[in-house]
Protein backbone atom coordinates (compact mmCIF):
# COMPACT_ATOMS: atom_id res chain seq x y z
CA UNK A 1 0.00 0.00 0.00
CA UNK A 2 1.18 3.50 -0.75
CA UNK A 3 3.11 4.96 2.20
CA UNK A 4 1.30 8.32 2.05
CA UNK A 5 -2.10 6.61 2.11
CA UNK A 6 -1.06 4.39 5.02
CA UNK A 7 0.15 7.45 6.94
CA UNK A 8 -3.13 9.24 6.21
CA UNK A 9 -5.15 6.28 7.49
CA UNK A 10 -3.07 6.04 10.68
CA UNK A 11 -3.52 9.75 11.41
CA UNK A 12 -7.30 9.60 10.95
CA UNK A 13 -7.63 6.48 13.09
CA UNK A 14 -5.68 8.17 15.88
CA UNK A 15 -7.85 11.31 15.67
CA UNK A 16 -11.01 9.20 15.97
CA UNK A 17 -9.61 7.29 18.97
CA UNK A 18 -8.52 10.44 20.79
CA UNK A 19 -11.92 12.05 20.25
CA UNK A 20 -13.82 8.99 21.51
CA UNK A 21 -11.53 8.84 24.54
CA UNK A 22 -12.17 12.52 25.20
CA UNK A 23 -15.95 12.10 25.06
CA UNK A 24 -15.89 9.08 27.36
CA UNK A 25 -13.46 10.34 29.99
CA UNK A 26 -12.98 14.13 29.97
CA UNK A 27 -16.12 15.66 28.48
CA UNK A 28 -17.91 16.82 31.65
CA UNK A 29 -15.07 17.93 33.91
CA UNK A 30 -13.93 21.51 34.52
CA UNK A 31 -10.15 21.11 34.07
CA UNK A 32 -10.17 23.36 31.03
CA UNK A 33 -6.45 24.07 30.99
CA UNK A 34 -5.62 20.36 31.13
CA UNK A 35 -8.26 19.65 28.49
CA UNK A 36 -6.60 22.19 26.22
CA UNK A 37 -3.32 20.34 26.58
CA UNK A 38 -5.00 17.00 25.85
CA UNK A 39 -6.74 18.28 22.72
CA UNK A 40 -3.63 19.94 21.30
CA UNK A 41 -1.40 17.01 22.26
CA UNK A 42 -3.78 14.51 20.66
CA UNK A 43 -3.61 16.36 17.33
CA UNK A 44 0.17 16.67 17.34
CA UNK A 45 0.67 13.04 18.41
CA UNK A 46 -1.74 11.84 15.70
CA UNK A 47 0.49 13.52 13.12
CA UNK A 48 3.77 12.33 14.63
CA UNK A 49 3.25 8.80 15.96
CA UNK A 50 3.51 7.00 12.56
CA UNK A 51 7.12 8.27 12.41
CA UNK A 52 8.02 6.97 15.89
CA UNK A 53 9.65 3.59 15.38
CA UNK A 54 11.30 1.10 17.68
CA UNK A 55 10.65 -1.91 15.47
CA UNK A 56 14.40 -2.59 15.46
CA UNK A 57 14.28 -3.10 19.22
CA UNK A 58 11.15 -5.25 18.92
CA UNK A 59 12.78 -7.49 16.34
CA UNK A 60 15.60 -8.30 18.77
CA UNK A 61 13.21 -9.62 21.44
CA UNK A 62 13.02 -13.41 21.59
CA UNK A 63 9.19 -13.64 21.52
CA UNK A 64 9.12 -11.61 18.32
CA UNK A 65 11.97 -13.58 16.81
CA UNK A 66 10.10 -16.78 17.51
CA UNK A 67 7.18 -15.50 15.43
CA UNK A 68 9.22 -14.30 12.46
CA UNK A 69 10.58 -17.00 10.20
CA UNK A 70 13.48 -15.58 8.28
CA UNK A 71 14.33 -16.56 4.72
CA UNK A 72 16.95 -14.49 3.01
CA UNK A 73 15.04 -13.64 -0.12
CA UNK A 74 13.78 -10.29 -1.27
CA UNK A 75 10.09 -10.34 -2.11
CA UNK A 76 9.25 -10.96 -5.71
CA UNK A 77 8.72 -7.90 -7.90
CA UNK A 78 6.26 -8.13 -10.75
CA UNK A 79 6.90 -5.64 -13.54
CA UNK A 80 4.04 -5.03 -15.98
CA UNK A 81 4.26 -2.98 -19.15
CA UNK A 82 1.20 -1.01 -20.18
CA UNK A 83 0.23 2.26 -21.77
CA UNK A 84 0.60 5.25 -19.47
CA UNK A 85 -2.69 6.72 -18.25
CA UNK A 86 -3.39 9.37 -15.66
CA UNK A 87 -7.17 8.96 -15.56
CA UNK A 88 -7.32 6.06 -13.12
CA UNK A 89 -9.98 5.81 -10.46
CA UNK A 90 -7.36 6.31 -7.74
CA UNK A 91 -6.03 9.48 -9.35
CA UNK A 92 -9.54 10.85 -9.80
CA UNK A 93 -10.42 10.23 -6.15
CA UNK A 94 -7.18 11.87 -5.04
CA UNK A 95 -7.90 14.87 -7.26
CA UNK A 96 -11.42 15.21 -5.83
CA UNK A 97 -10.11 15.02 -2.27
CA UNK A 98 -7.42 17.61 -3.00
CA UNK A 99 -10.02 19.90 -4.58
CA UNK A 100 -12.15 19.92 -1.44
CA UNK A 101 -9.07 20.59 0.70
CA UNK A 102 -8.13 23.44 -1.63
CA UNK A 103 -11.60 25.00 -1.26
CA UNK A 104 -11.33 24.82 2.54
CA UNK A 105 -7.84 26.35 2.40
CA UNK A 106 -9.04 29.23 0.22
CA UNK A 107 -11.89 29.81 2.65
CA UNK A 108 -9.43 30.06 5.55
CA UNK A 109 -7.24 32.49 3.61
CA UNK A 110 -10.27 34.67 2.87
CA UNK A 111 -11.07 34.78 6.58
CA UNK A 112 -7.49 35.74 7.35
CA UNK A 113 -7.68 38.56 4.82
CA UNK A 114 -10.88 39.87 6.44
CA UNK A 115 -9.09 40.07 9.80
CA UNK A 116 -6.28 41.99 8.10
CA UNK A 117 -8.79 44.42 6.61
CA UNK A 118 -10.31 45.10 10.04
CA UNK A 119 -6.85 45.72 11.42
CA UNK A 120 -6.05 48.22 8.66
CA UNK A 121 -9.38 50.02 9.09
CA UNK A 122 -9.22 50.25 12.91
CA UNK A 123 -7.26 52.56 15.16
CA UNK A 124 -5.13 51.38 18.06
CA UNK A 125 -5.96 52.84 21.47
CA UNK A 126 -5.68 52.03 25.17
CA UNK A 127 -8.89 50.99 26.90
CA UNK A 128 -8.77 50.19 30.64
CA UNK A 129 -5.02 49.72 30.27
CA UNK A 130 -5.37 47.21 27.42
CA UNK A 131 -4.49 48.01 23.82
CA UNK A 132 -7.32 47.38 21.37
CA UNK A 133 -8.14 48.01 17.73
CA UNK A 134 -11.14 50.35 17.76
CA UNK A 135 -13.63 49.83 14.90
CA UNK A 136 -16.20 52.55 14.21
CA UNK A 137 -18.80 50.06 12.99
CA UNK A 138 -21.31 47.70 14.56
CA UNK A 139 -19.28 44.55 15.21
CA UNK A 140 -19.19 41.82 17.81
CA UNK A 141 -16.00 42.03 19.92
CA UNK A 142 -13.36 39.47 18.92
CA UNK A 143 -9.66 38.77 19.21
CA UNK A 144 -7.01 37.28 16.95
CA UNK A 145 -3.53 36.57 18.28
CA UNK A 146 -2.34 39.81 19.96
CA UNK A 147 -5.20 42.10 18.87
CA UNK A 148 -8.64 42.75 20.39
CA UNK A 149 -11.20 44.26 18.00
CA UNK A 150 -14.28 46.12 19.29
CA UNK A 151 -16.32 49.31 19.09
CA UNK A 152 -16.07 50.92 22.56
CA UNK A 153 -19.07 53.19 21.82
CA UNK A 154 -21.43 50.19 21.72
CA UNK A 155 -20.75 49.02 25.30
CA UNK A 156 -21.04 50.57 28.76
CA UNK A 157 -18.22 50.49 31.28
CA UNK A 158 -19.19 47.18 32.91
CA UNK A 159 -19.72 45.41 29.59
CA UNK A 160 -16.40 46.76 28.33
CA UNK A 161 -14.59 45.38 31.38
CA UNK A 162 -16.17 41.94 30.85
CA UNK A 163 -15.29 41.91 27.17
CA UNK A 164 -11.70 42.93 27.81
CA UNK A 165 -11.27 40.31 30.55
CA UNK A 166 -12.65 37.63 28.22
CA UNK A 167 -10.75 38.55 25.06
CA UNK A 168 -7.52 39.33 26.88
CA UNK A 169 -7.51 35.70 28.09
CA UNK A 170 -7.57 34.58 24.46
CA UNK A 171 -4.72 36.97 23.68
CA UNK A 172 -2.49 36.11 26.63
CA UNK A 173 -2.85 32.36 26.26
CA UNK A 174 -2.43 32.41 22.45
CA UNK A 175 -5.71 30.63 21.79
CA UNK A 176 -5.49 31.57 18.12
CA UNK A 177 -2.77 28.93 17.71
CA UNK A 178 -5.26 26.25 18.77
CA UNK A 179 -7.83 27.69 16.35
CA UNK A 180 -5.44 27.60 13.39
CA UNK A 181 -4.30 24.07 14.30
CA UNK A 182 -7.90 22.84 14.34
CA UNK A 183 -8.58 24.58 11.01
CA UNK A 184 -5.61 22.89 9.37
CA UNK A 185 -6.83 19.59 10.79
CA UNK A 186 -10.19 19.86 9.04
CA UNK A 187 -8.57 21.05 5.81
CA UNK A 188 -6.36 17.96 5.56
CA UNK A 189 -8.73 15.43 7.19
CA UNK A 190 -12.10 16.85 6.13
CA UNK A 191 -13.42 13.40 5.28
CA UNK A 192 -13.06 12.30 8.93
CA UNK A 193 -16.09 13.34 11.11
CA UNK A 194 -13.93 13.04 14.23
CA UNK A 195 -11.70 15.86 12.92
CA UNK A 196 -14.66 18.26 12.77
CA UNK A 197 -15.91 17.16 16.18
CA UNK A 198 -12.45 17.60 17.69
CA UNK A 199 -12.22 21.06 16.15
CA UNK A 200 -15.56 21.98 17.74
CA UNK A 201 -14.40 20.78 21.18
CA UNK A 202 -11.21 22.83 20.89
CA UNK A 203 -13.19 26.00 20.17
CA UNK A 204 -15.68 25.35 22.98
CA UNK A 205 -12.94 24.64 25.50
CA UNK A 206 -11.17 27.93 24.67
CA UNK A 207 -14.39 29.81 25.42
CA UNK A 208 -14.84 27.91 28.69
CA UNK A 209 -11.34 29.02 29.69
CA UNK A 210 -12.04 32.66 28.83
CA UNK A 211 -15.43 32.64 30.63
CA UNK A 212 -13.80 31.14 33.71
CA UNK A 213 -11.17 33.89 33.64
CA UNK A 214 -13.92 36.57 33.62
CA UNK A 215 -15.69 35.04 36.62
CA UNK A 216 -12.43 34.63 38.53
CA UNK A 217 -11.78 38.35 37.97
CA UNK A 218 -14.74 39.10 40.25
CA UNK A 219 -17.54 39.81 37.75
CA UNK A 220 -21.08 38.76 38.65
CA UNK A 221 -21.92 35.55 36.80
CA UNK A 222 -25.59 36.44 36.13
CA UNK A 223 -24.70 39.89 34.78
CA UNK A 224 -22.07 38.33 32.53
CA UNK A 225 -24.48 35.69 31.25
CA UNK A 226 -27.14 38.32 30.49
CA UNK A 227 -24.54 40.27 28.56
CA UNK A 228 -23.80 37.19 26.46
CA UNK A 229 -27.50 36.73 25.78
CA UNK A 230 -27.81 40.31 24.56
CA UNK A 231 -25.19 39.61 21.88
CA UNK A 232 -26.43 36.12 20.99
CA UNK A 233 -28.38 37.34 17.93
CA UNK A 234 -25.12 38.14 16.15
CA UNK A 235 -23.90 35.11 14.22
CA UNK A 236 -20.11 34.89 13.68
CA UNK A 237 -19.17 34.59 10.04
CA UNK A 238 -15.39 34.29 10.56
CA UNK A 239 -14.38 31.02 12.20
CA UNK A 240 -10.71 31.92 12.72
CA UNK A 241 -11.34 34.54 15.41
CA UNK A 242 -12.31 34.24 19.08
CA UNK A 243 -15.69 35.98 19.36
CA UNK A 244 -17.09 37.22 22.63
CA UNK A 245 -20.49 35.57 22.06
CA UNK A 246 -19.39 32.45 20.21
CA UNK A 247 -21.99 29.67 20.15
CA UNK A 248 -23.15 27.41 21.70
CA UNK A 249 -24.13 29.88 24.37
CA UNK A 250 -26.25 27.36 26.28
CA UNK A 251 -23.26 25.05 26.83
CA UNK A 252 -21.13 27.97 28.03
CA UNK A 253 -23.73 29.02 30.60
CA UNK A 254 -24.08 25.42 31.81
CA UNK A 255 -20.31 25.12 32.27
CA UNK A 256 -20.18 28.44 34.17
CA UNK A 257 -22.78 27.15 36.64
CA UNK A 258 -21.40 23.62 36.87
CA UNK A 259 -19.82 22.48 40.10
CA UNK A 260 -16.04 22.39 39.88
CA UNK A 261 -14.47 18.97 39.48
CA UNK A 262 -12.49 17.58 42.37
CA UNK A 263 -8.73 18.01 42.02
CA UNK A 264 -8.15 14.28 42.32
CA UNK A 265 -10.06 13.87 39.05
CA UNK A 266 -7.18 15.40 37.14
CA UNK A 267 -5.27 12.12 37.57
CA UNK A 268 -7.44 10.55 34.88
CA UNK A 269 -5.57 12.65 32.31
CA UNK A 270 -2.57 10.42 32.92
CA UNK A 271 -4.47 7.80 30.87
CA UNK A 272 -3.26 9.60 27.78
CA UNK A 273 0.17 8.01 28.35
CA UNK A 274 -0.93 4.36 27.88
CA UNK A 275 -3.20 5.46 25.02
CA UNK A 276 -0.28 7.12 23.22
CA UNK A 277 1.99 4.13 23.88
CA UNK A 278 -0.68 1.76 22.56
CA UNK A 279 -0.89 3.75 19.31
CA UNK A 280 2.88 3.80 18.86
CA UNK A 281 3.16 0.10 19.71
CA UNK A 282 0.38 -0.81 17.28
CA UNK A 283 2.11 1.12 14.53
CA UNK A 284 5.39 -0.69 15.18
CA UNK A 285 3.68 -4.05 15.65
CA UNK A 286 2.04 -3.59 12.27
CA UNK A 287 5.47 -3.09 10.71
CA UNK A 288 6.72 -6.32 12.31
CA UNK A 289 3.56 -8.19 11.26
CA UNK A 290 3.89 -6.95 7.68
CA UNK A 291 7.47 -8.17 7.55
CA UNK A 292 6.54 -11.56 8.97
CA UNK A 293 3.59 -11.90 6.60
CA UNK A 294 5.78 -10.93 3.68
CA UNK A 295 8.33 -13.60 4.62
CA UNK A 296 5.80 -16.37 5.21
CA UNK A 297 3.58 -15.64 2.22
CA UNK A 298 6.24 -14.24 -0.18
CA UNK A 299 3.68 -12.07 -1.95
CA UNK A 300 4.27 -10.64 -5.38
CA UNK A 301 4.74 -6.91 -5.62
CA UNK A 302 3.13 -5.68 -8.84
CA UNK A 303 4.24 -2.49 -10.54
CA UNK A 304 3.22 -0.96 -13.83
CA UNK A 305 5.42 0.55 -16.47
CA UNK A 306 4.74 4.21 -17.18
CA UNK A 307 6.24 4.86 -20.58
CA UNK A 308 8.55 1.85 -20.00
CA UNK A 309 9.93 3.27 -16.69
CA UNK A 310 9.07 0.97 -13.81
CA UNK A 311 8.15 2.37 -10.39
CA UNK A 312 8.22 -0.70 -8.12
CA UNK A 313 6.84 -0.90 -4.58
CA UNK A 314 8.68 -3.71 -2.82
CA UNK A 315 9.08 -4.71 0.80
CA UNK A 316 12.43 -6.06 1.90
CA UNK A 317 12.30 -8.78 4.53
CA UNK A 318 15.95 -9.73 4.64
CA UNK A 319 16.96 -7.36 7.44
CA UNK A 320 15.01 -9.19 10.18
CA UNK A 321 17.27 -10.21 13.05
CA UNK A 322 17.49 -13.93 13.80
CA UNK A 323 17.47 -15.46 17.24
CA UNK A 324 21.18 -15.66 18.18
CA UNK A 325 20.62 -19.28 19.12
CA UNK A 326 19.63 -20.14 15.55
CA UNK A 327 22.58 -21.83 13.83
CA UNK A 328 23.83 -19.99 10.79
CA UNK A 329 23.54 -21.72 7.43
CA UNK A 330 26.64 -21.33 5.34
CA UNK A 331 28.01 -22.07 1.91
CA UNK A 332 31.49 -21.81 0.49
CA UNK A 333 32.53 -20.11 -2.68
CA UNK A 334 35.44 -20.97 -4.92
CA UNK A 335 37.82 -18.95 -2.80
CA UNK A 336 36.97 -21.02 0.31
CA UNK A 337 35.50 -17.91 1.90
CA UNK A 338 32.29 -18.71 3.73
CA UNK A 339 29.10 -17.16 2.38
CA UNK A 340 26.12 -17.35 4.70
CA UNK A 341 22.44 -17.66 3.87
CA UNK A 342 21.31 -16.67 7.37
CA UNK A 343 23.20 -14.70 10.00
CA UNK A 344 22.52 -13.00 13.30
CA UNK A 345 22.62 -9.50 11.81
CA UNK A 346 21.57 -9.23 8.18
CA UNK A 347 23.02 -6.66 5.74
CA UNK A 348 21.08 -3.38 5.58
CA UNK A 349 20.68 -1.10 2.58
CA UNK A 350 21.77 2.50 3.29
CA UNK A 351 18.66 4.38 4.38
CA UNK A 352 16.61 1.23 4.98
CA UNK A 353 13.86 -0.42 2.99
CA UNK A 354 12.26 2.79 1.75
CA UNK A 355 15.58 3.97 0.32
CA UNK A 356 16.01 0.63 -1.46
CA UNK A 357 12.51 0.94 -2.89
CA UNK A 358 13.18 4.45 -4.15
CA UNK A 359 16.52 3.44 -5.66
CA UNK A 360 15.13 0.47 -7.58
CA UNK A 361 12.09 2.47 -8.70
CA UNK A 362 14.39 4.99 -10.36
CA UNK A 363 16.48 2.53 -12.36
CA UNK A 364 14.32 -0.52 -13.14
CA UNK A 365 12.89 -0.61 -16.67
CA UNK A 366 11.01 -3.09 -18.83
CA UNK A 367 13.24 -3.48 -21.92
CA UNK A 368 11.43 -2.19 -24.99
CA UNK A 369 12.78 -4.97 -27.24
CA UNK A 370 11.50 -7.58 -24.81
CA UNK A 371 8.07 -5.93 -24.90
CA UNK A 372 8.10 -5.98 -28.69
CA UNK A 373 8.94 -9.68 -28.68
CA UNK A 374 6.24 -10.41 -26.14
CA UNK A 375 8.79 -11.72 -23.66
CA UNK A 376 7.60 -12.13 -20.08
CA UNK A 377 8.30 -14.34 -17.10
CA UNK A 378 10.21 -14.56 -13.84
CA UNK A 379 13.90 -13.69 -13.68
CA UNK A 380 15.58 -14.84 -10.47
CA UNK A 381 18.86 -13.13 -9.59
CA UNK A 382 21.22 -14.34 -6.90
CA UNK A 383 23.93 -12.09 -5.50
CA UNK A 384 26.21 -11.69 -2.51
CA UNK A 385 26.67 -8.79 -0.07
CA UNK A 386 30.31 -9.23 0.88
CA UNK A 387 32.16 -8.28 4.06
CA UNK A 388 32.64 -4.74 2.77
CA UNK A 389 28.95 -4.36 1.93
CA UNK A 390 29.52 -4.49 -1.82
CA UNK A 391 27.31 -6.41 -4.25
CA UNK A 392 29.20 -9.15 -6.07
CA UNK A 393 28.78 -12.46 -7.89
CA UNK A 394 25.38 -11.51 -9.29
CA UNK A 395 24.07 -14.24 -11.56
CA UNK A 396 20.86 -15.44 -13.12
CA UNK A 397 19.70 -18.66 -11.50
CA UNK A 398 16.57 -18.73 -13.64
CA UNK A 399 16.27 -16.65 -16.78
CA UNK A 400 13.56 -15.83 -19.30
CA UNK A 401 14.88 -13.62 -22.08
CA UNK A 402 18.37 -12.17 -22.70
CA UNK A 403 17.12 -8.58 -22.44
CA UNK A 404 15.10 -9.25 -19.29
CA UNK A 405 17.99 -11.18 -17.76
CA UNK A 406 20.42 -8.37 -18.54
CA UNK A 407 18.05 -5.84 -16.97
CA UNK A 408 17.86 -7.90 -13.79
CA UNK A 409 21.65 -8.15 -13.58
CA UNK A 410 22.05 -4.46 -14.36
CA UNK A 411 19.76 -3.44 -11.51
CA UNK A 412 21.52 -5.68 -9.00
CA UNK A 413 25.04 -4.70 -10.06
CA UNK A 414 24.15 -1.01 -9.76
CA UNK A 415 23.21 -1.30 -6.07
CA UNK A 416 25.46 0.86 -3.86
CA UNK A 417 27.32 -0.30 -0.76
CA UNK A 418 25.27 -1.88 2.05
CA UNK A 419 25.99 -2.20 5.74
CA UNK A 420 27.48 -5.73 5.82
CA UNK A 421 26.00 -8.61 7.79
CA UNK A 422 27.52 -9.98 10.97
CA UNK A 423 27.84 -13.43 12.53
CA UNK A 424 29.31 -13.84 16.02
CA UNK A 425 30.39 -10.20 15.95
CA UNK A 426 32.32 -10.54 12.68
CA UNK A 427 31.40 -9.14 9.29
CA UNK A 428 30.54 -11.88 6.83
CA UNK A 429 29.28 -12.36 3.27
CA UNK A 430 25.58 -13.15 2.80
CA UNK A 431 23.58 -14.56 -0.11
CA UNK A 432 20.49 -12.74 -1.38
CA UNK A 433 17.91 -13.73 -3.99
CA UNK A 434 15.70 -11.28 -5.90
CA UNK A 435 12.85 -12.63 -8.09
CA UNK A 436 11.64 -10.15 -10.72
CA UNK A 437 8.56 -11.06 -12.75
CA UNK A 438 8.21 -9.22 -16.05
CA UNK A 439 4.59 -9.34 -17.16
CA UNK A 440 2.84 -7.78 -20.13
CA UNK A 441 -0.71 -6.53 -19.73
CA UNK A 442 -3.56 -7.19 -22.16
CA UNK A 443 -2.43 -4.47 -24.57
CA UNK A 444 -2.01 -6.11 -28.03
CA UNK A 445 1.58 -6.48 -29.15
CA UNK A 446 3.02 -6.46 -32.65
CA UNK A 447 2.34 -10.07 -33.68
CA UNK A 448 4.61 -9.80 -36.71
CA UNK A 449 7.61 -8.80 -34.63
CA UNK A 450 6.79 -11.39 -32.00
CA UNK A 451 6.30 -14.22 -34.54
CA UNK A 452 9.46 -13.32 -36.46
CA UNK A 453 11.42 -13.52 -33.25
CA UNK A 454 9.98 -16.94 -32.43
CA UNK A 455 10.73 -18.19 -35.94
CA UNK A 456 14.35 -17.07 -35.63
CA UNK A 457 15.06 -19.08 -32.49
CA UNK A 458 17.84 -21.66 -32.87
CA UNK A 459 16.52 -25.04 -31.72
CA UNK A 460 18.73 -28.12 -31.14
CA UNK A 461 16.89 -31.46 -30.82
CA UNK A 462 18.95 -34.47 -29.74
CA UNK A 463 22.10 -32.73 -30.98
CA UNK A 464 20.69 -31.82 -34.40
CA UNK A 465 20.20 -28.12 -35.24
CA UNK A 466 16.76 -27.56 -36.71
CA UNK A 467 16.13 -25.30 -39.71
CA UNK A 468 15.24 -21.64 -39.09
CA UNK A 469 11.53 -21.28 -38.56
CA UNK A 470 11.14 -24.67 -36.85
CA UNK A 471 8.22 -24.48 -34.41
CA UNK A 472 9.58 -25.98 -31.24
CA UNK A 473 6.07 -25.84 -29.78
CA UNK A 474 5.07 -28.65 -32.13
CA UNK A 475 6.93 -31.11 -29.91
CA UNK A 476 4.63 -32.85 -27.45
CA UNK A 477 5.57 -32.06 -23.83
CA UNK A 478 5.32 -35.74 -22.85
CA UNK A 479 8.08 -36.55 -25.38
CA UNK A 480 10.57 -34.13 -23.82
CA UNK A 481 13.14 -35.39 -21.34
CA UNK A 482 14.85 -32.03 -20.71
CA UNK A 483 15.12 -28.46 -22.00
CA UNK A 484 18.22 -26.32 -21.60
CA UNK A 485 18.40 -22.66 -22.61
CA UNK A 486 21.84 -21.35 -23.57
CA UNK A 487 21.67 -17.63 -22.85
CA UNK A 488 23.71 -14.89 -24.45
CA UNK A 489 23.76 -12.87 -21.26
CA UNK A 490 27.14 -11.28 -21.96
CA UNK A 491 29.19 -10.42 -25.04
CA UNK A 492 31.58 -13.35 -24.68
CA UNK A 493 28.78 -15.94 -24.57
CA UNK A 494 26.99 -14.25 -27.44
CA UNK A 495 30.07 -14.49 -29.66
CA UNK A 496 30.56 -18.12 -28.62
CA UNK A 497 26.98 -19.07 -29.53
CA UNK A 498 27.10 -17.18 -32.83
CA UNK A 499 30.38 -18.87 -33.78
CA UNK A 500 28.93 -22.31 -33.03
CA UNK A 501 25.29 -22.03 -34.17
CA UNK A 502 25.16 -19.01 -36.48
CA UNK A 503 24.04 -15.41 -36.26
CA UNK A 504 20.50 -16.35 -35.17
CA UNK A 505 21.93 -17.71 -31.93
CA UNK A 506 22.68 -14.18 -30.70
CA UNK A 507 19.45 -14.26 -28.68
CA UNK A 508 20.12 -17.72 -27.23
CA UNK A 509 19.72 -21.37 -28.09
CA UNK A 510 17.11 -23.89 -26.97
CA UNK A 511 18.53 -27.41 -26.50
CA UNK A 512 15.84 -30.11 -26.31
CA UNK A 513 16.49 -33.75 -25.42
CA UNK A 514 13.73 -36.22 -26.19
CA UNK A 515 12.90 -39.29 -24.19
CA UNK A 516 14.48 -42.52 -25.50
Amino acid sequence: MNYALMYFLKVNIAIALFYLFYRLVFYNDTFWGTRRFYLAFSLLLSLAYPFISFSGWLEKQRPVQAIISNYVQLNEITVTARQATHFTMGNMLMAAYALVSLVLLVKMLVQLSSVLRWRLKGKRQLLNGIQIVAINETITPFSFFGSIFMNPALHDEQETSQILAHENTHVRQLHSLDVLLSEMLTITCWINPAAWLLKREIRHNLEFMADNSVLRSGFDSKSYQYHLLQLSYQVPENHLINRFNVSPLKKRIIMMNQQKSKKAGILKYSLIVPLALALILSSNAQTIANKARAVLNTPKQTVESKETVIKPELQMTANLTLDPSTPAVEKKDSANDRIYEQVEKMPVFAGGEEALINYISQILRYPVKAQERGSQGKVIVQFVINKLGKVENAKIIRGVDPDLDREGLRVINSLPVWTPGEQNGKKVSVYYVLPITFKLDDTPVDKTTSDNWRKSIVVIIDGIQQPIGFDYKSIKPEDIASINVLQADNEEKRKELVAKYGVNASSGVIVITKKK
